[in-house]
């Protein structure tokens, strides 16, 4: 999965679970939580010649921001938290449980090394990756149109509050 993909589909589940509850959603954080573990990983990877799931893409990782989240002033995380959930969804993290666990299984991360290349072969040849990001990108634009962010300023009110403003109805 790629940024788009991440972004988009990480959003869309929370939008969707938005909708059972009367509680205001800083989409700004679902966003970080969705692409924060390959901020954290893929950097590190390329410095230390590690592969680019590392610590972001630990159930630890994740249980670290959700405890962290039950502290009243930064109960705020709980959101971060969700992005960084849809994220391991979207990389069947199951599929990687040395990753996944660590370190319950004491085993080390590869030494893959981040290749630029390859990222971008994957993105082209797999047609389930380059799915997820057209589906991403669909989603990100619906949501933008649902909710009312149709112009730069819109938008900019958005990432500034993290609330969308309110929809209105065209005549």
């Amino acid at each position: 999965m790629y940024l788009l993909g991440h972004l988009g589909i990480g959003l869309g589940i929370a939008w969707l679970a938005s909708t059972r509850t009367n509680r205001k959603i800083d989409y700004r954080l679902i966003l970080l939580g969705a692409i924060l573990p390959d901020l954290v990983d893929k950097p590190l990877g390329y410095v230390l010649g590690l592969e680019s799931r590392l610590w972001g893409h630990t159930l630890l990782f994740l249980a670290t921001v959700l405890g962290l989240s039950a502290i009243p002033p930064v109960r705020a995380l709980f959101a971060v938290g969700i992005g960084i959930a849809t994220h391991h969804l979207l990389d069947t993290m199951w599929d990687q449980p040395y990753v996944a666990l660590w370190p319950a299984l004491g085993a080390a991360f590869p030494s893959d090394g981040v290749n630029l290349w390859n990222i971008l072969e994957v993105l082209w040849n797999d047609p389930v990756v380059l799915g997820a990001e057209l589906v991403g990108a669909m989603l990100l634009v619906a949501f933008a149109r649902a909710q009312g962010i149709r112009s730069w300023s819109t938008l900019v009110g958005f990432l500034r509050n993290g609330q969308a403003p309110v929809a209105t109805e065209s005549a």
